[in-house]
């Protein structure tokens, strides 16, 4: 699972459409799998902005609506906090990505 935080504004993974999502290279190996949930969703137009560090700053700053924070197991992901002020998303991963 990809855990996705967004800024309070999204509601949906389809509200990322024609967005640009900041991604930490340490998960950016599974950019195509955590980017099939919001297409799926209804979202065909997220682009994914890799950056070394510092993703979860750019959301605060209001520079990007959304971050990948990281990739967990389901289990993990389900016991993972909801943040006060901003929306957590829970994004299944295609089968080949790896954690």
């Amino acid at each position: 699972m990809a855990l996705v935080l967004a800024r309070p504004e999204i509601n949906s993974l389809s509200d990322l459409n024609n967005k640009n999502i900041a991604i930490e290279e340490k998960q950016s190996a599974a950019r195509g799998s955590v980017s099939a949930a919001p297409m799926a969703a209804g979202a065909a137009e997220v682009q994914f902005s890799e950056i070394k560090a510092g993703a979860i700053d750019r959301l605060i700053r209001g520079e990007v609506p959304a971050v990948v924070l990281t990739l967990a197991s389901r289990e993990a992901a389900e016991w993972f906090p909801d943040i006060k002020g901003f929306r957590t998303f829970r994004v299944p991963l295609a089968r080949k990505a790896r954690l």
